[in-house]
């Protein structure tokens, strides 16, 4: 008897150790969620006050000008409190996909290292996936193409989130190599190159706001003075097209590259409390008196989608990947003329982000009379 009463009193003890242990696993994971709601709840209370600046703010080549401050929108890091940061970047300094002209993008791909051919399978590729038509081009797919390789069909119309570009015929295939990289020893590339493309249906490139891939990409930029472009503009930004001579290797064209920003801004907020960034769409909208600016989305993306390898990662992760060879580049498959700078990984990378002080109107959204830092 004593010993039956011995083990009935060891298996009461041992179940209310488990169920002890379970409440504190709940209680923990409640604390957890509390953190977790407070910090989104911070990290939204900062887009607000962003929608506010866009519609108050005045709009300037250095960014969106709010009193005597300006917050820059080429995508630098500001420190707000000990535990949030934020970036603005402009979506004229990215490459529009939908409105993307053949001469960029074949620069952008052959930055990578891609040959002639595979230049042109992506492009044409992108132009079957949106054009309104059926008929294919010369190194594109339409709908038969498609339905031929058990892939859904081109959407026929603009892209509506960059994410599509992975579907397109083509950029699958870079992007499960760029994804492999990422996998191994570069991980989030695949999401930083992606965030290159913009949707919007802007015309031009911000040369005040574009990110160093997408500069490398211009034509008539000098490639090897891009990394004193991005220093020089950091310091001060430009406001004429004739400041940008010493970085130029040729006429550029006006018309085409710009100083001034477009109406759409994508918005990163950084919480330490928080396992993901929030991204968010910002549109400005002057002609409604109603709604100056517009939310269109905010999602959740990884964390490593925010720490860079510099300008050249993308070319590094594609040439790391051994699988798919035939879009490497060899090294004698193209005249020495073009190569020079093209197919070269020894560039500079461009300076990493570093959070820089906040402008005052915008660190006392959340800590009133006190400084960012």
């Amino acid at each position: 008897m004593l010993v039956a009463t011995l083990v009935a009193i060891a298996i009461i003890s041992l179940g209310a150790a488990f169920f002890a242990a379970q409440v504190d696993t709940l209680r923990n994971s409640a604390l957890y969620m509390q953190r977790w709601a407070e910090a989104e709840r911070e990290a939204f209370e900062i887009r607000e006050s962003l929608q506010f600046a866009a519609a108050t703010g005045v709009r300037d080549e250095g960014g969106l000008t709010f009193g005597k401050e300006t917050l820059a929108t080429d995508g630098r890091r500001y420190k707000l409190t000990e535990t949030l940061s934020i970036s603005v970047q402009d979506e004229r300094g990215l490459l529009a996909v939908n409105t993307l002209d053949e001469k960029t993008l074949s620069r952008l791909l052959d930055s990578l290292g891609m040959r002639v051919e595979n230049q042109a399978r992506l492009i044409d590729g992108l132009l079957d996936y949106i054009d309104a038509d059926d008929l294919k081009r010369l190194n594109g797919a339409e709908r038969r193409e498609y339905a031929r390789m058990n892939k859904p069909p081109p959407s026929n119309d603009f892209l509506r989130a960059r994410d599509q570009l992975q579907e397109v015929e083509g950029w699958d295939d870079l992007f499960d190599r760029l994804r492999s990289a990422g996998q191994t020893s570069n991980p989030g590339v695949e999401s930083r190159f992606i965030d290159l493309f913009s949707i919007s249906r802007h015309s031009g490139v911000n040369l005040n706001s574009a990110p160093a891939a997408v500069l490398y990409a211009l034509p008539g930029l000098d490639r090897t003075k891009i990394p004193a472009l991005i220093d020089q503009r950091r310091a001060r930004a430009f406001t004429s097209i004739a400041q940008l001579a010493p970085f130029t290797s040729e006429p550029i064209d006006s018309d085409y590259l710009g100083l001034f920003g477009a109406n759409d801004l994508r918005v990163v907020l950084y919480k330490a409390e928080l396992p993901f960034l929030l991204e968010c769409q910002l549109s400005i909208t002057p002609g409604d008196t109603d709604r100056p600016t517009r939310l269109k989305m905010c999602v959740r993306r990884p964390i490593t989608a925010s720490a860079g390898g510099g300008a050249d990662e993308f070319k590094r992760a594609l040439l790391q990947d051994t699988q798919k060879p035939e879009m490497r580049q060899p090294p004698d498959s193209r005249p020495s003329a073009t190569t020079s700078l093209s197919i070269r990984n020894d560039l500079r990378d461009a300076p990493q982000n570093v959070d820089a002080k906040a402008p005052q109107w915008l660190a006392e959204v959340l800590n009133p009379g006190k400084s960012p830092r």
